[in-house]
């Protein structure tokens, strides 16, 4: 009986432990996030708190913010800046933690705020490292000396009509339509030109409601958002008022008259962007902005104004996609680019002045959904390897590409060449110059060549000593044919090895 019992208590023991180990790792701390919308000049701050009920012993977080908006000011327990700023701080168990980290605003726009890459430590979770989640809001930064206008102009859809009446302080409608109706785009101008306007949520209608938000961002920063509520009916559902269901299944034709953002590529509907603050752009480019039809769109650039970027969205997607314009600025073109490792690639032609080494020829190669204009080399083994010409912060370089892995590297050692012309040599250049234009492989050429002709001139002159030489040391009636006849062989006799009486004998024959 006491075994039993003794039994019994050592479970119950074990079953509290576990438990009790349970709810300790059922805790996890967690993380807020708190400021005010400031104003271009103001300083900021933005208040992190972290808790955990079962204690914290030590915390580490960092925080993402935009670089370009705010800048980053001295912080207790915080160090970094460009756009991150790491906390660290260990301390006695405390239940909630709170860091203030402060900015200066720099300019109107919106940065995310993002709280990453937390751990924190507790005595009740063994001493041991355990991350928290993510959280993240928008900053909003206005500027006081430009307008606040965040108002529409206009607002209309490609299929129904929004109840009630387009209204500029009016920011939620709904619209009925019929099942037939698939697609419904949202058009939307701003009342201040230099205002922008964002379209969110998809075009395509599901069955039921579907909401579009339309984000209106004015000069100063400040934001204005209106909502639109899009019903489709099921098949079998009759409208209750036709006066505001679209039952055609067609689009309007009628409102708007034109949307002067709409441009149709290979056939494809798209609308230039007018904001791409979501958008991963490649390094080294900034958001800028561009005239198009009378209006202002988003574009990306680099310092150099190598490539300026547009974002079009097709009518039914949301997925922004950059093009560029044509040489002649009368439609776009799609950007060859590439993505390795989080970094974007653009590609492009190699110069038309410029060619490749010898031992390589032209081609294409696939990457991704582009043919890329590239080279390859007439070499066995090496099928795999492309060489291309790219742009990537700031400069053009040559790139070789594995396409058996997918991985792309810098490739100096790839030297693009031109004739003396195409380099432009001077008629008059001298022979250095001219020498120094030549290819790799053109040089060892001419340098062979030269000790060639070197060679052969140096021969030429032995063999015009020699027989001068000959010449006068023999009788006059000595035949050139005797030099030769008596040349030494490999025992340093003369004549194939007769000794030196016969070869006098047969050279002075005794009277």
């Amino acid at each position: 009986m006491k075994k039993i019992i003794s039994k019994i208590t050592i479970l119950s023991i074990l079953s509290v432990l576990l438990l009790s180990c349970f709810v300790f790792k059922a805790s996890a701390a967690r993380a807020s996030i708190a400021f005010n919308n400031p104003k271009v000049g103001d300083s900021v701050s933005v208040t992190v708190t972290i808790t955990d009920s079962a204690g914290l012993d030590a915390v580490i977080f960092s925080l993402i913010y935009d670089p370009e908006i705010l800048e980053y000011k001295e912080s207790e327990n915080a160090s970094g800046g460009a756009g991150m700023v790491t906390v660290t701080q260990s301390f006695s168990t405390a239940t909630s933690k709170r860091y203030t980290i402060n900015f200066k605003a720099l300019k109107a726009g919106v940065s995310g705020i993002k709280v990453t890459n937390g751990f924190y430590t507790s005595y009740s979770h063994g001493n041991e490292e355990i991350p928290f989640d993510d959280v993240s809001y928008n900053m909003k930064v206005s500027d006081a000396s430009k307008s606040d206008n965040a108002n529409l102009k206009s607002l209309s859809l490609s299929n129904g009509s929004l109840s009630p009446a387009f209204s500029a302080s009016r920011t939620s409608y709904t619209a009925t339509v019929a099942n037939s109706v698939t697609q419904c785009r949202v058009y939307a101008t701003a009342s201040d030109s230099d205002a922008k306007v964002s379209v969110s949520g998809d075009s395509a209608l599901k069955v039921g409601k579907n909401t579009r938000t339309v984000t209106v961002t004015a000069p100063s920063g400040a934001q204005k958002t209106y909502t639109i509520t899009i019903t489709r009916l099921a098949a079998d559902e009759e409208p209750t008022d036709s006066s505001d269901t679209d039952t055609s299944g067609t689009e309007s034709t009628e409102e708007p008259t034109g949307n002067p953002l709409e441009t149709t590529v290979d056939g494809t509907l798209f609308t230039v962007a007018t904001d791409i603050s979501g958008v991963t752009l490649p390094e080294g480019f900034k958001v800028s902005s561009a005239d198009y039809n009378g209006e202002q769109v988003a574009t990306a650039e680099d310092s150099d104004r190598n490539f300026v970027i547009y974002y079009l969205c097709p009518a039914d997607s949301d997925e922004l996609v950059p093009y560029i314009m044509n040489e002649s600025g009368t439609a776009f073109e799609r950007l060859k680019y590439a993505d390795f490792a989080g970094n974007i690639y653009i590609f492009t032609d190699f110069p038309e002045d410029m060619s490749a080494p010898e031992g390589y020829y032209e081609t294409t190669a696939q990457i991704g959904d582009f043919d890329m204009p590239a080279y390859a080399s007439t070499e066995d083994g090496y099928s795999d390897f492309y060489y291309l010409y790219g742009f990537f912060d700031g400069g053009f370089r040559v790139y070789r590409y594995d396409s058996a892995e997918n991985m792309l590297q810098r490739y100096p050692e790839f030297k693009l060449t031109s004739s003396g012309a195409e380099a432009g040599l001077a008629p008059d250049a001298g022979i250095a110059e001219r020498f120094g234009s030549l290819s790799s492989n053109a040089k060892v050429i001419v340098i062979g060549l030269i000790i060639a002709v070197i060679g052969a001139a140096a021969l030429a002159v032995l063999l015009i000593v020699k027989l001068v030489r000959s010449r006068n040391t023999l009788p006059d009636d000595y035949e050139l044919e005797d030099m030769f006849a008596n040349s030494s062989d490999v025992t340093g006799t003369l004549n194939g090895g007769k000794s030196r009486e016969d070869t006098e004998d047969s050279m002075y024959p005794k009277k």
